[in-house]
């Protein structure tokens, strides 16, 4: 990979070492600089690179595998607000998800955000992006939390940013009940989080994208064109119901979807 664009020269090297440091960060939980002041602007390809290698360093340094992918950006008008017109996603490793009622170390992130989605796992591979196959696809439905976490001091920066460092998507904590796909109008479904009885954010199932399944055909399409085909069992991550807001220490948080159940998370000062 060799590029030139607004004075900005990417090559494969840039690619890996930013990779390299991500991956450092994440390892030892700590903060480096962005990344976007060294990719052309905008770039989004190059940025999927660096996610890219960063989910390799991770599956070859630390044998972990992956398990699922997360979409995020489904907000249309959070697209607006980094001037994009699509979703973004990250992958999800199996040291990732953890089981409703998980206690996460704080001392293992570098600012926690709390957001709450619709999961769907898969019970068979999706070789076609049509509705009807993508559908058929699902296995299950299920609330989670998504575990929020970047690797740079303060806001998130610009979309390179985020694309670059998996997303944002630190973990999964997946909800209590698990229904058949269709048995709950998921546009209609209404989100609450709360942590120790406090609301902390809100929303309805048609802020992502209309429908959180068109995520999900977004998410098939996607990976059929990279040539990284969603495969069964993996646990796909829909995009945030409601806000992205920090996930508040010593605290039971529970979010509810109406027809779906609850998931359960605490983010301990004491891990």
């Amino acid at each position: 990979m060799s590029e030139e664009r607004s004075g900005v020269s990417v090559t494969r090297e840039t690619v890996s070492g930013i990779a390299r440091e991500l991956f450092e960060a994440k390892r030892g939980v700590y903060t480096v600089p962005y990344v976007s002041p060294r990719l052309p602007e905008r770039d989004l390809e190059t940025a999927y690179a660096i996610s890219a290698e960063f989910a390799a360093l991770r599956e070859r340094e630390l044998g972990v595998k992956r398990v699922g992918r997360k979409v995020g950006l489904t907000n249309p008008l959070v697209q607006q607000r980094v001037g994009i017109d699509e979703p973004d996603y990250g992958i999800i490793h199996d040291d990732m998800v953890h089981p409703s009622g998980m206690h996460l170390p704080l001392s293992a992130y570098n600012r926690l955000l709390i957001e709450a989605e619709v999961a769907f796992v898969l019970g068979s591979d999706v070789l076609d992006p049509s509705r009807e196959s993508v559908e058929a696809a699902i296995d299950y439905v299920t609330p989670a939390f998504e575990v929020v976490d970047f690797r740079y001091a303060g806001s998130v920066g610009q979309i390179v940013d985020t694309i670059a460092d998996n997303a944002g998507c630190s973990g999964v904590v997946l909800g209590e009940e698990r229904h058949a796909y269709g048995e709950v109008d998921l546009t209609r479904v209404e989100m609450v989080i709360t942590g120790g009885g406090e609301e902390i954010t809100r929303g309805v199932g048609g802020n992502v994208l209309g429908d959180p399944v068109n995520a999900v055909l977004w998410l098939a399409e996607t990976a059929l064109r990279t040539g990284e085909p969603l495969r069964a069992g993996e646990v796909l991550l829909s995009g945030s119901i409601g806000y992205i807001e920090p996930w508040p220490a010593d605290v039971e948080c529970v979010a509810t979807i109406t027809g779906l159940g609850r998931v359960v998370a605490t983010a301990d000062t004491k891990g």
